[in-house]
């Protein structure tokens, strides 16, 4: 019994209400279709002569569905912030209206009329029954309410035509349709509870698939970084110098390498130590990634002390320029160091703009030669020619 007082299956799902469920029963088709029904029912009540009768059967029927049409149409038009429940109240509301509604309009039909006109009401009155069990699994309540309401109507006009006998097979029908709703509702039950088990599979799944990725994206970023400066590797810069070379002969898109070497590097780490080497690196590598960010460029630790830049596009002309800010924003770098002491670092720049016959190791080879000739010429400085005269940064 308490199957069958439910006011709607899946009410107290908060988080998936069951708007589906209140649709389908504001829907207006199946009401249009009872009224037919009990209309064609009142075919025989006509011919009898019954005018008054049928006339007002089809004004309580028209009423009904004018009702439930308003409501239908009040329901679509609902706020996508509402509450379920306020609209659950107003179903149950039209639903007692209409089981009453119908049952009037059957009580009337049966009352004085032939043997023929009975038996077709009370066929029309089962099949509407019928319909409406088969919908209890949606709300169970207010279906009860709707098969009560008729079958008390019916009964009381059977007992005025003296007829005793259609009370127990009343029951007795009820009593079937009551056990077929109880059916129906516990198996949408276990529908329900087996959509939620699954909702909370999926959503162990994705929360899962969202770790893995996290963590894959983790193990990625880990496996292009380098974990002493941050600044991508070795391996990462030699992916992005093949992508960006590619990028070059394909458009003709300007592409620019800056090899760098922080000078004297072991002769610190001898006179400071190699943690005193380690922070030096750290703020070398911060000071870059700021200063090449602005450029829209890729800085990588290409191994111990050396340090690489691309620079593509219109910054790829403007590399010298770029690559001799660089070398004096760190030349006037004072370095505090964890013991107290403080000391100076300064750096030495190759620059090698991409040909279209480049590949990567052309490319590189012609930036560490310039780089070599900048630490060959005294160190501090920066060359991105062949040509000892251009080296900048040279007394």
């Amino acid at each position: 019994m308490h199957k069958l007082t439910l006011p709607m299956i899946g009410i107290d799902d908060e988080t998936n209400p069951p708007w589906e469920h209140l649709s389908v029963l504001f829907h207006i088709l199946p009401h249009i279709v009872a009224a037919i029904a009990i209309l064609c029912a009142a075919i025989f009540p006509l011919l009898e002569g019954r005018t008054f009768e049928v006339a007002a059967v089809a004004a309580i029927l028209a009423a009904q569905v004018t009702m439930r049409g308003m409501a239908d149409a009040r329901f679509r038009k609902r706020d996508s912030s509402d509450q379920i429940r306020p609209w659950l109240r107003l179903f149950t509301v039209v639903s007692m209206l209409s089981g009453l509604a119908w049952g009037i309009a059957l009580a009337i039909l049966y009352s004085g009329g032939s043997a023929d006109t009975q038996v077709v009401v009370l066929a029309i009155g089962c099949g509407i029954l019928q319909s409406s069990a088969a919908r209890a699994y949606l709300a169970p309540r207010s279906t009860l309410v709707v098969i009560l309401t008729i079958t008390l109507f019916v009964n009381i006009a059977a007992i005025r035509e003296g007829n005793w006998i259609m009370v127990p097979i009343c029951l007795a029908y009820v009593g079937f349709l009551a056990s077929y709703m109880v059916r129906l509702i516990a198996m949408d039950e276990k529908r329900l509870a087996a959509e939620r088990k699954t909702q909370i599979l999926v959503r162990a799944l994705a929360d899962s698939n969202d770790k893995l990725m996290h963590a894959n994206e983790q193990l990625r970023r880990h496996a292009r970084t380098d974990a002493l400066t941050g600044l991508d590797n070795r391996g990462s810069f030699d992916e992005e110098l093949r992508r960006h070379l590619l990028l070059t002969r394909n458009g003709g898109n300007a592409l620019a390498l800056l090899l760098i070497d922080v000078d004297h590097f072991k002769r610190f780490n001898d006179t400071h130590g190699h943690q005193a080497g380690d922070q030096a690196l750290r703020v070398f590598a911060d000071l870059l990634l700021v200063r090449i960010r602005k450029c829209d460029g890729i800085a990588a630790r290409y191994g111990g002390e050396e340090f690489a830049v691309l620079l593509h596009g219109d910054h790829a002309h403007s590399a010298l320029s770029i690559a001799e800010d660089l070398r004096l924003s760190v030349g006037n770098l004072l370095l505090t160091l964890d013991d107290g002491n403080s000391a100076r670092l300064t750096v030495s720049i190759g620059v090698a703009l991409a040909e279209v016959a480049d590949d990567e190791h052309t490319l590189v080879a012609r930036a560490d030669r310039r780089l070599y000739q900048a630490k060959a010429a005294g160190r501090d400085r920066v060359c991105d020619s062949d040509q000892a005269h251009r080296l900048a940064g040279s007394a």
